[in-house]
């Protein structure tokens, strides 16, 4: 009777060693670490020009200015009347405007803020490249203005911005005149 005793034992250590082989696992490969993602840099923005300058009635004043590199543009130009309707205009290149290619747009503006209540006039234009152009401030208003422009270039990518913008001049009537600053 010893005998299926010792059989009991036998079976019962090669089950446990089964059982462990099973246990333990092959073994797998090790897998490399990925590196940390790269930080996305900060939004960096600086002032690439800062103005003042008076615009007439019935008028439009070119203002040039360069960008070295590309990104968002945002332009502000504020007047001091709100009674006037003043609006911006963004060409490229060095005044490339006469007083017909502005009045009829066929002068290459290439984005435009237009609108008759919102004081400041506001445009953001992403993806703007580098390059030299001419901002046009048009007073459609009565009276001569005295405006502030404010550009500045965010080079990194940002937060959505505000789309750019376009209306209706040919309902406004044509200006008048192109005077220097």
């Amino acid at each position: 009777m010893t005998k299926p005793r010792f059989d009991s034992v036998a079976l019962m250590c090669v089950a446990l060693w089964l059982g462990g082989l099973a246990a333990c696992g092959g073994s797998t490969p090790a897998t490399p670490t990925s590196p940390p993602p790269t930080p996305t840099p900060a939004p960096v923005t600086r002032l690439i020009h800062d103005d003042a300058f008076a615009v007439g009635s019935r008028s439009v004043v070119p203002d040039t200015f360069a960008t070295t590199s590309a990104g968002t543009l945002e332009v502000t130009v504020d007047w001091t009347f709100a009674s006037n309707d003043v609006d911006i205009f963004i060409a490229r290149g060095s005044e490339p405007c006469t007083l017909e290619t502005f009045n009829n747009r066929s002068c290459g503006i290439i984005a435009s803020e237009e609108s008759t209540t919102l004081k400041p006039e506001k445009l953001t234009i992403p993806n703007f490249a580098a390059g030299l152009y001419t901002l046009y401030v048009a007073n459609f208003g009565a009276t001569d203005e005295s405006v502030a422009c404010h550009i500045v270039l965010t080079t990194a990518s940002a937060a959505s911005v505000r789309s750019v913008s376009t209306g209706d001049t040919a309902a406004k009537g044509p200006l008048n005149g192109i005077r220097e600053r």
